[in-house]
C-alpha cells in the first residue's frame, strides 16, 4: 500500500505543490518514490540516506546526491555546490494557519473537520495570539487563535459539530 503527502515548496516569491507518494522500500535499504510536480507526470525515484544530511537518488539509471539538512521551515539542499533554501509546507497546516487570521472580526476555517474544543465564551475579552477554539481536520487537531485583541461577540459553534470550509467559528466586536 503507497502512501502519499501533498507539500508546497515555496520558490521565490511563489509556491509549488509537490506531491510525494512512497511506493515501496527497494532491496538496497532504501525507498522508492513517485514524485508530482504541481499538475505533471509523476516520476519515479530511488532514494537512499547514507549519512543523515545526504540523500542518494536514482532517476532512470542517473544517480544524484544532495546534501540536505532539515530547517525550521523546510530543507537546506545543496546539488553540485550550489546551495537552496526550501521552504516545505504541509497545505493542511497552511490552510489552518490561514484560518487564524481569517478576517479582524472572525475566525473562520479554512478546511472541513470538527469541533473539538471551545476554549471561550460570548463576552470573553481576549488577547491577539490566544488559543480558542480547537478543531480537528484531517485527523489532527489544531489551535486557532486570536487574530485581535478584543471581545468575542459570538462563538457561532459548538463542540462536536461538523463544519465544513470557510465555515465562520467565533466573531469579535
Amino acid at each position: 500500500m503507497s502512501l502519499k503527502q501533498d507539500y508546497l515548496v515555496g520558490q521565490g516569491d511563489s509556491e509549488r505543490k509537490v506531491t510525494v507518494r512512497r511506493i515501496e522500500d527497494t532491496a538496497s535499504g532504501g525507498v522508492r518514490y513517485g514524485i508530482t510536480l504541481g499538475d505533471g507526470d509523476e516520476f519515479v525515484v530511488d532514494a537512499v540516506r547514507p549519512v543523515s544530511d545526504v540523500l542518494s537518488l536514482v532517476h532512470q539509471g542517473r544517480s544524484f546526491e544532495a546534501g540536505l539538512v532539515e530547517t525550521e521551515d523546510g530543507f537546506e539542499v545543496e546539488v553540485v555546490g550550489i546551495r537552496h533554501d526550501l521552504p516545505v509546507l504541509d497545505p493542511r497546516k497552511k490552510a489552518l494557519r490561514m484560518a487564524d487570521g481569517a478576517g479582524q472580526n472572525t475566525i473562520k476555517t479554512q478546511m472541513p473537520g470538527r469541533i473539538v474544543r471551545i476554549l471561550v465564551e460570548e463576552g470573553a475579552e481576549v488577547e491577539e495570539g490566544q488559543a480558542l477554539i480547537v478543531v480537528e481536520a484531517m485527523k489532527m487537531e489544531n489551535e486557532l487563535k486570536s487574530p485581535v485583541t478584543g471581545t468575542v461577540s459570538k462563538v457561532c459553534v459548538s463542540e462536536g459539530d461538523q463544519v465544513q470550509a470557510r465555515s465562520t467559528l467565533i466573531e469579535f466586536v
